[in-house]
């Protein structure tokens, strides 16, 4: 198979893919029988399953080792499976304190806007009707079923969280105050040895203002400077938005919709996105039209908190500083 080919269908180098591959190894189900699918034929169906969005069926037979749809199915299920439960924690991380004066510099250098750790948004990604039970909790405001999944990234379009758990008709705002990311931002902040008071990442108007969180003026109507504030905001912002259509691009299966229930419609969320990552760390890098979201989620949400005065001082001299 040519190069380019393979690439096509796996969305990795043969030289990649082999790491991958041995990566993935350890944690698959190993058979002697002559009949048992080897590991590489079955990590190379579920990549070919995530890059084409296809029907298992379809796979099975443009395969160049065939596979019953069964097969291809518990191939599916079990690479989404390894990538979500072992390998996740590895390639989606996070930043430390530490970590956070490239990434800031990143963000300044190619916008101006200062203290940026990240920007975040949230993507549906549709999956089959699931049970009559709970299938009002995943009706989203399109009339379709789906996952919301919240995404944070740097500049590079590197994911630094993921959140796939929660269903199409919760609120971003919701997603994230229950969020992992959200609480630990908020003990950096309040910690008397950290004290970490000039990071923040980006989110747009459906989020609470928080000193952690900056988001843009609701009616910028009485300093021009507001209306600049929000212009720059969003043009630093956009990366996370990138980063959802060039996810959706690469890995079809995310555009096209999940045939299946919500958990494992998850952890095949979770495993592209840990697909992404290891992607951009070997420098494979592609280039694709943004399509906007099909669901916008731009529901105002209550600040009501404790920390709404401080993180208003921060906004209005993030706004003095950079839009005089």
């Amino acid at each position: 198979m040519p190069e380019e080919r393979f690439r096509e269908l796996f969305r990795f180098t043969r030289e990649i893919a082999m790491i991958l591959l041995e990566e993935l190894r350890p944690h698959m189900t190993q058979g002697q029988r002559i009949t048992f699918i080897p590991i590489p034929l079955r990590v190379c169906a579920a990549l070919h399953f995530f890059a084409s969005g296809s029907y298992q069926r379809d796979i099975g037979h443009d395969f160049s080792a065939a596979m019953s749809r069964s097969m291809i199915s518990r191939c599916i299920r079990e690479v989404s499976s390894v990538l979500h439960n072992k390998l996740m924690k590895k390639w989606i991380m996070f930043p430390s304190i530490e970590e956070y004066a490239p990434i800031k510099q990143r963000f300044f250098e190619k916008t101006g806007f200062p203290g940026v750790i990240g920007a975040i948004d949230c993507t549906h990604v549709q999956i089959q009707k699931p049970k009559r039970e709970i299938e009002a909790c995943y009706l989203n405001r399109k009339g379709f079923h789906s996952k919301n999944v919240q995404l944070i990234c740097d500049f590079d379009l590197k994911i630094l969280a993921g959140f796939a758990r929660f269903a199409g008709a919760t609120h971003d705002a919701y997603i994230w105050e229950a969020s992992q990311v959200n609480s630990l931002l908020e003990r950096r902040y309040e910690a008397c040895e950290l004290r970490d008071h000039n990071s923040w990442l980006l989110g747009d108007s459906g989020y609470p203002l928080r000193p952690w969180l900056i988001t843009p003026y609701r009616a910028p109507a009485i300093h021009e400077s507001e209306r600049r504030f929000n212009t720059l905001h969003s043009k630093s912002r956009n990366c996370v938005e990138r980063l959802n259509g060039v996810l959706k691009s690469v890995f079809r299966c995310l555009k096209l919709g999940l045939s299946y229930n919500p958990t494992l419609s998850g952890q095949i969320i979770n495993a592209c996105c840990v697909l992404h990552n290891i992607r951009l760390n070997y420098g494979i890098v592609e280039e694709f039209i943004f399509e906007e979201d099909a669901v916008s989620n731009e529901e105002t949400s209550p600040d009501s908190t404790s920390h709404l005065r401080a993180a208003t001082v921060i906004r209005d001299r993030l706004r003095l500083s950079i839009c005089p």
